[in-house]
């Protein structure tokens, strides 16, 4: 079984995960695979650079994410194009790693799931989701500003729609128990069907 875990930024997808994976199931964050491919390929790395500039890169020869941050989420050519270069690398990689394990409970993290179109690729899918003030507050607490917080989330569907298409959604406004029991709930929910 593979959940395809989404969400907006900031609401508590990998929280979420993390219980999900003290119950037992094995989790891949694709933001960490993102971090991956920019810290450690050189495939990924050379053309980085070759589109951007040394201004992205770090002394160890890596991809400095803030920097990239900043150009692509400000420049939508540039945000599809770097897309167009992870994307497909990341999918490929998770979906490698869960059929190299058949069998196995997977979540798979995937912030972009519905707007990538890959729901068809998970047997189910779970949106976690919060307030606008709650999220808000937490993306001041990450450090990115107003504008940094709205470029970011204007590259995804707003969360009532991805609330819409999931097959469940866990709301985190409350407390971590709130949300343990949540998870736990519906970990419940799908061992009956």
């Amino acid at each position: 079984m593979i959940v395809g875990l989404t969400g907006g930024m900031a609401c508590g997808k990998s929280t979420a995960a993390e219980i999900f994976r003290e119950e037992g199931f094995e989790t891949v964050d694709c933001d960490d695979l993102v971090r991956e491919l920019l810290a450690g390929n050189r495939e990924v790395q050379g053309a980085v650079r070759e589109r951007f500039g040394e201004s992205v890169m770090d002394p160890s020869g890596g991809v400095d994410r803030r920097a990239l941050a900043r150009i692509v989420f400000a420049s939508p050519p540039d945000l599809e194009w770097l897309e167009g270069l992870l994307h497909p690398k990341v999918n490929r990689s998770w979906q490698e790693l869960t059929e190299s394990r058949p069998g196995i409970r997977w979540v798979v993290q995937i912030p972009l799931l519905f707007e990538k179109k890959l729901e068809k690729l998970v047997d189910l899918t779970v949106c976690v989701a919060c307030s606008p003030q709650v999220q808000g507050d937490r993306l001041r607490r990450r450090g990115l500003t107003e504008n940094q917080a709205g470029a970011r989330l204007s590259r995804q569907l707003p969360l009532e729609t991805k609330m819409e298409f999931s097959d469940y959604v866990i709301l985190n406004d409350g407390s971590a128990r709130f949300l343990r029991d949540q998870v736990l709930d519906l970990i419940r929910c799908i061992a009956s069907e």
